[in-house]
């Protein structure tokens, strides 16, 4: 059996590569797919079955994908119709390579319309996996933990964590958890045409919990202060965030306030065969005081 995993030079590719190597699959059954071979020397020069391929080039990728049993999509990071012609060549080109089963890393709770701008395009990418007739299993994915420190790391310095999700909650995964998980489906049975909720088992964290938890991790005392959208976007500006920041800061604020992350369920520490991760013990390792 071969593997493929797009996106192999990203942090949740390189990560899934270990743990399918963790897993005895041996690294010649293994085809990472890479767009910039300068950023995958060490791939290369290892006994991956490396090839080139590029989400923009269809007839390169089906040829990529040659002779591959499954594919773990990694999703572009791309938007809009820029994400949707990647993903389509992506399709496309499984099916005419004739691979039997897709993994793609979608998110939790996609939709058509959303306020979190990634969802419409996972939400047409699995219409078009399903659609290819190729069996697949989408990873549905939460935050990543690993923002958190990004997200919400000023507060560290002036105590305060202000922002506009009001009472939102966000059940953050971290990307090793989710490579791990994926690596399990990857080796084993049972995954056909499933959609996993990747997310925490039991209740999402609010921001104010989030701002507790800060606070304990670096010693400090951090507060939450909601605001409305229009006070948050004068804070952000006034903080000299680039217009692009700002709009991606305030979509994501409608979007916790819209409950698009608020979603718990145990099939993630099942495919792990533990607790994922949680945010306390997240921060403990990242931030010390």
């Amino acid at each position: 059996m071969t593997i493929a995993v797009t996106g192999a030079t990203g942090k949740l590719g390189r990560a899934t590569l270990q743990y399918l190597l963790a897993r005895g699959v041996a690294a010649e059954s293994i085809r990472p797919i890479v767009r910039d071979l300068a950023k995958a020397h060490d791939l290369v020069d290892s006994t991956f079955d490396v090839a080139y391929g590029n989400y923009t080039d269809a007839a390169l990728l089906e040829a990529a994908f040659s002779g591959v049993d499954k594919l773990l999509f990694i999703s572009t990071s791309a938007l809009g119709e820029e994400r949707m012609l990647h993903h389509r060549n992506v399709v496309n080109a499984a099916k005419g390579a004739g691979i039997k089963h897709i993994i793609y890393t979608s998110v939790v709770k996609p939709a058509a319309v959303a306020c979190f701008a990634a969802s419409p395009g996972h939400f047409h990418t699995e219409v078009l996996i399903r659609e290819s007739g190729i069996s697949y299993t989408f990873f549905r994915n939460n935050l990543y933990l690993d923002i958190v420190p990004f997200l919400f790391g000023g507060a560290l310095t002036t105590g305060t964590l202000m922002h506009s999700g009001g009472g939102g909650r966000i059940g953050f995964v971290a990307r090793e958890d989710i490579a791990e998980g994926l690596a399990a489906v990857l080796t084993s049975e049972g995954h056909h045409n499933r959609e996993y909720p990747i997310t925490v088992s039991r209740e999402c964290y609010g921001l104010s919990e989030i701002a507790a938890e800060l606070g304990h991790a670096s010693g400090k005392i951090i507060n939450y202060q909601p605001v409305t959208r229009e006070e948050f976007r004068v804070a952000l500006e006034q903080a000299g965030l680039p217009a692009p920041a700002v709009a991606m800061s305030l979509g994501l604020g409608d979007a916790v306030r819209a409950g698009e992350f608020d979603l718990s369920y145990p099939v993630f520490e099942k495919l792990l065969g533990r607790p994922p991760l949680s945010l306390k013990n997240f921060l403990a390792k990242t931030l010390k005081p």
